[in-house]
């Protein structure tokens, strides 16, 4: 498996977020995508799953991702948005319940409650989600992504709300779905986190892809070094959360 952006650009009126951006992550891969506020990360992340289509150029996963192609591809793509997208008068098992039903997944109680539990919510009582707090919120908003046993994750921001247990669960998990050869493309601003456990680094910037190279253990020094010369003279700080 292979995800491809080629050429793709997309504009809000007359801001042009993405500018003939290309990029390609393969399966077992773990990227990180950077970049400052509003370099449109969360519009990449929306453009390479599907949810709204580019401008011009395109997706490609290994065919072409238009018309009936993605359609067939949505159940392959486990996203995380910053909206959670929750029932909130629903129980987290019940939400569960409900997407498998509307994916087709055809899981059972059992792997629902494992897949509840994997995300460490296994043993939270029946209450609506509305009770969760945001990073119960953000665990069973990775289980449903998690639903389809999709080869591709986006996710955008998956640290929010987590506790340094939620962020190690998280890791775990990346850790657990590259090793089965799943593709992961993921921004965040945590980076004592993304550090541990990244393939690579990508810093998008002027709607381009400005920088990519390997983790191979960075330090956060040649990381702000990487970050700084591909922003050239607006250089802004990493911000790291520990």
């Amino acid at each position: 498996m292979r995800l491809q952006a080629r050429q793709v650009s997309k504009a809000y009126g007359a801001q042009r977020v993405l500018d003939k951006l290309d990029l390609s992550i393969d399966a077992g891969e773990v990227v990180c995508l950077l970049g400052p506020n509003g370099a449109g990360k969360t519009t990449l992340i929306r453009t390479l799953s599907g949810l709204q289509k580019p401008d011009s150029g395109k997706v490609v996963f290994g065919v072409e991702a238009e018309n009936e192609n993605i359609l067939k591809l949505r159940r392959n793509i486990g996203i995380i948005l910053h909206q959670p997208f929750l029932y909130e008068h629903l129980t987290g098992m019940e939400n569960l319940r409900f997407y498998s039903r509307l994916y087709e997944t055809e899981l059972d109680e059992a792997n629902l409650h494992r897949l509840m539990s994997r995300v460490g919510l296994g043993k939270t009582r029946p209450i609506p989600v509305r009770a969760y707090s945001r990073g119960m919120k953000q665990r069973l908003t990775i289980a449903r992504a998690l639903l389809c046993d999709p080869q591709i994750l986006l996710f955008d921001e998956p640290y929010t709300g987590l506790d340094q247990q939620g962020c190690g669960m998280l890791n775990q998990l990346i850790q657990e779905e590259s090793a089965r050869n799943k593709l992961i493309l993921l921004t965040t601003h945590e980076l004592s986190f993304i550090r541990q456990i990244a393939t690579r680094f990508a810093i998008l910037h002027h709607g381009r892809i400005a920088a990519a190279f390997p983790n191979a253990g960075v330090s956060l020094d040649a990381l702000q070094e990487q970050y700084s010369a591909a922003l050239g003279a607006e250089k802004k700080p990493l911000m790291e959360r520990l």
